[in-house]
């Protein structure tokens, strides 16, 4: 069905909404004498860059000891003209001088601080906290030079808080079944206010003595948020799921889990009972080598205030974690399960559909209003829809239906063999296409290493026929010593396959390698290892491979990050001047052969085609837009590369980085701060490979400067040249100003100090987007619908200003459709509630629940659609912002052209989620970054640690 609105989980403001609360002001005498305290026995340079209070743990306190307290501080914007807590009621200060106290004694770390406490204590004085009765403003905003809203600083926690109270308690019913909301504790770093379905809902598998129940609940985020060059505050709300773990608890390494808690008396002598759930973490204690609260040792936070013998133990918990989900001895508690925790994978799949979404956002909005009402929806702007393939697309082979006669079957046999006959023909001829793509990159000749696991029977010969059948080459026979090599037309193809042997192991030599300097050296030795084994290899047959493929386990098969080898496998590599790519073993669980099968084989294509991106072969996607396009037009993307301190890596990384797409030229080109030509984009790679920590800029000035320098060097290139400029916000508008919604003037540009000067004075023929995703609900959620009918839809929208004209719009909302390995995903799919429905149904639509019967007439006729074991999918709404551009020119035209460029079906079997050369520039990350750097988010994360909303000390991460 063709879908021509989008409706976004987006909440405007009716009217004016100013509330009576109680504020704290964390007082200005405090500052030095905190500081002073934290920094004690520091180096003096170490000192000196330290002028932020670290609230975080003070913060966390409160989190679990006063969920009520709502904190809109952060060590970045605490500030002593404006408060720091709000209540509704005032905390009783005897309480607050114990929070305090305790997180004074926490926060030294040498004996000179540790001596400074009590002088500090006394310093502070006793009388200094007073809750102050106030009128909150909260809509209160200024307009910025570009018409944007720029809020109070406070309201990005107040207001979602505020919003939040709202929704909970209240009941959500649909299918016959009821589903309410509790708060949880706000944190000012994540920038959302977060409610939890409760009491929890289950899932069972299993059968018998074998059953089995899986906890999860729904999850609300609220955050407020701002929309370039437009006056108005938005509420954008995020739903999704949240599981809970059962039984034994296995963290990985430093990471901890996440724990709601609720208790019928409050956890310090004296605080009030809150209702909202407050959050506490388990953590691995080393020295005692069981589980523990953070904060929570003999001379910890949470000991000092009384906390610690009213919490759980921590070990019991650990020990069965399901134990408190329903209460137990007064208290709640239900403990985040995450990807990243050992055991058996939770059976509750992650997210939630769009129809089930949609009815949830409505239901919000009735518990939003007459304050808050959704916003409107977005209409489909006409660009010509998809971008063009080079290759041709293969033939839909016909399936076999249920119940058909022998005649019907025949007919299907037949019509697939003529199917798969065709395609045969459209593979080889997209072969041969591929094969001058290759020759052209690498000129001519490409030498690869295959390092694989076991006798070579598995992935290693599966990578093997992939690739000939992929290359259109001949079947060969290996020589003597492992070697195959295809000579065809313009192509030389050798691979040299050998055991990955020692090269594969875990890091630490059978021990676990602890962060810092053991680490490094660790990755060090292994590096090093790996260089000097494919340097002999070359050697040994006399060639310069390009490129290593290798066959390693996942991040789970090593016992903690700091083990896992991949990344000092990819630089000792890099040293050896090749690209890498790794590739898991073939994967046979036993539950359906066929699938594993083909799993493992879409595995082995992806790897050849990773590698083949790597090396700077692409398909830049054909737009349909005519001659509104230059022909002439170059692509230009920025990117930083950075990294903070983590649980596995002491060094942080700033890398300016420059991707470029320029017509007729064979190789995607790239360039780093401190190149001074563009160079192959494999070349690139290998260059950020060889990363100087130590030359990374730490302050954030200095990293402001060094971005702007590198920004204005490159486009100095392009003065007279017909260009595409491409950021995302996310990435780089923390040390880029001017893409920042508060900063942002419409064909304006400013580096550095400089004043915003207009884009034309860099380039008369210059035009610049950012690109947006829903990291930290920058762009809410969505879903397509027309009338009645919900569902997802690839397309380009906007809002509609009632006149039908693009031109004066500049922000657009891109989509894409739900990937193959989705397609059997029914858009009903629910998981909270029953979902009946008498329309006719899907075949992938699941059977009646084994959980809910139906209870009523209706219900028994039709398909119930609850499920709760399916992974949800949902399209991305990715916002593209044309900043600048030349006069006369429609905005929609290049909005329409960014996201042709996610259209990329030649080298990727699903729609990219950003445009090509902006998913090239992310791809950098790989070679400066360690693997799996940053965990990948499951939607279980109560505590994702962003980047906060404004400007930040990049490379002192003190808080823990």
């Amino acid at each position: 069905m063709r879908y021509d609105h989008t409706q976004t989980a987006a909440f405007v403001a009716t009217r004016d909404l100013k509330i009576p609360l109680h504020t704290l002001t964390f007082p200005a005498s405090w500052r030095r004498p905190i500081i002073d305290l934290f920094t004690a026995g520091w180096r003096e340079d170490s000192r000196a860059r330290a002028q932020q209070v670290p609230i975080g743990r003070l913060n966390a306190l409160m989190r679990t000891a006063a969920p009520d307290l709502v904190s809109t501080a952060t060590r970045s914007n605490l500030d002593e003209t404006n408060p720091w807590l709000f209540a509704t009621k005032p905390f009783p200060p005897p309480i607050m001088r114990t929070f305090i106290n305790a997180w004074l004694h926490d926060l030294p770390t040498t004996d000179d601080g540790k001596a400074l406490i009590l002088p500090t204590i006394t310093k502070l004085g006793a009388g200094t906290l007073k809750w102050t009765p106030t009128t909150v403003d909260l809509l209160a905003h200024e307009l910025s030079d570009g018409r944007t809203a720029v809020p109070e600083p406070h309201l990005f926690t107040l207001l979602p808080d505020y919003a939040a109270a709202k929704i909970a308690g209240q009941a959500y019913e649909h299918g016959g079944k009821s589903v309410r909301f509790r708060q949880v504790a706000a944190n000012p770093a994540n920038g959302y206010a977060e409610l939890v379905s409760w009491p929890p809902l289950e899932h069972h598998t299993g059968r018998g003595s074998n059953i089995r129940t899986w906890y999860y609940s729904a999850t609300i985020k609220i955050a407020l948020r701002t929309k370039a060059f437009d006056p108005t505050l938005r509420l954008h709300v995020d739903v999704g799921i949240r599981r809970w773990t059962s039984g034994e608890l296995h963290t990985k390494g430093r990471w901890g889990a996440s724990t709601l808690l609720q208790s019928t008396s409050p956890f310090v002598t004296d605080a009030p009972v809150s209702r909202k759930f407050a959050v506490a973490h388990l953590v691995w204690d080393r020295d005692t080598r069981d589980m523990g609260w953070r904060n929570g040792g003999t001379e910890q936070i949470l000991n000092r205030i009384g906390a610690l013998d009213r919490l759980p133990a921590a070990e019991q918990i650990a020990g069965k974690s399901d134990a408190w989900i329903f209460g137990r001895d007064g208290v709640t508690a239900a403990v985040t399960y995450h990807t990243t925790m050992r055991g058996p994978n939770h059976q509750v799949g992650t997210g939630i559909m769009p129809a089930e979404r949609s009815r949830l956002i409505n239901w919000i909005g009735t518990c939003l209003q007459p304050e808050f009402n959704l916003d409107q929806p977005l209409t489909r702007v006409p660009i010509g829809g998809k971008a063009s393939r080079s290759l041709t697309k293969l033939e839909s082979v016909p399936q076999e239906k249920k119940n058909q006669t022998d005649a019907e079957r025949a007919q299907v046999l037949e019509k697939q063999e003529a199917a798969h006959a065709v395609n045969a023909e459209i593979s080889k001829a997209n072969a041969l296409v591929r094969r001058e793509q290759v020759a052209a990159a690498v000129d001519g000749r490409l030498s690869v290493v295959l390092l694989y696991q076991g006798d070579g029977k598995g992935m290693r010969d599966r990578l093997l026929a992939t690739v000939e059948r992929m290359l259109d080459l001949p079947h060969q026979q290996p020589t003597g010593d492992d070697t195959w090599t295809w000579a065809v037309n313009n192509l030389t193809l050798t691979i040299y396959a050998r055991p990955l042997g020692k090269l594969g192991a875990a890091l630490g030599a059978g021990s676990v390698p602890q962060r810092g300097k053991k680490h490094d050296e660790a990755v060090a030795a292994h590096r090093q290892l790996v260089a000097s084994a494919m340097k002999e290899l070359a050697e040994d047959v006399g060639d310069t491979p390009h490129l290593a493929l290798i066959e390693l386990q996942g991040a789970e098969a090593f016992t903690a990050r700091t083990t896992d080898p991949k990344f000092a496998i990819r630089m000792g590599c890099a040293d050896a001047d090749m690209v890498s790519q790794f590739i898991r073993p073939d994967e046979f669980p036993g539950k359906d052969l066929a699938k594993e099968e083909a799993s493992n084989q879409h595995r082995a294509e992806a790897a050849w085609d990773d590698c083949l991106r790597q090396l700077g072969v692409r398909f830049v996607p054909q737009h349909r837009l005519r001659n509104a396009v230059p022909d002439d037009l170059e692509q230009l993307a920025f990117w930083v590369v950075k990294r903070r301190n983590d649980d596995t890596n002491t060094h942080q990384i700033f890398i300016p980085v420059a991707i470029l797409i320029r017509p007729g030229q064979k190789h995607i080109m790239g360039k780093a701060e401190g190149m001074a030509d563009w160079v192959p984009y494999p070349t690139l790679l290998k260059k950020l490979a060889g990363t100087n920590y130590h030359a990374s800029p730490a302050k954030e000035d200095e990293q402001k400067e060094r971005l702007a320098a590198f920004i204005r060097s490159t486009l100095t290139r392009f003065r007279n040249t017909e260009t595409l400029i491409v950021t995302e916000a996310h990435n780089i508008r923390y040390r880029l100003p001017t893409v920042q919604n508060a900063h942002i003037r419409s064909d304006h540009l400013q580096l550095g100090d400089l004043r915003p000067q207009r884009i034309s004075l860099f380039g008369k023929k210059m035009r610049l987007a950012r690109i947006c995703g829903n990291e930290r609900l920058e762009t809410p959620e969505s879903w397509a619908f027309e009338g009645d009918s919900v569902g997802i839809s690839d397309g380009l929208w906007r809002h509609d200003d009632g006149t039908g004209s693009t031109k004066q719009t500049r922000v657009y909302y891109s989509t894409v459709d739900k990937p193959q390995t989705h397609t059997s995903i029914t858009i009903d799919l629910a998981k909270l509630t029953p979902h009946y429905k008498e329309s006719s149904a899907k075949v992938d639509a699941p059977g009646p629940s084994e959980d809910h019967e139906a209870n009523d007439e209706q219900s028994q006729k039709a398909r119930n659609y609850l499920d709760p074991s399916k992974p949800a999918w949902n399209a991305e709404l990715l916002e593209i912002l044309i900043a600048a551009h030349p006069a006369g020119e429609d905005p929609a035209t290049w909005a329409g052209y960014l996201h042709q460029q996610r259209h990329c079906f030649d080298d990727y079997r699903a729609a990219l989620s950003r445009p090509l050369i902006m998913h090239v520039a992310r791809l950098t990350n790989q070679y400066a970054l360690p693997a799996d750097d940053t965990l990948e988010d499951d939607g279980d994360n109560i505590d994702e640690q962003p980047e906060p909303e404004g400007d930040v000390q990049l490379a002192f991460d003190f808080e823990i």
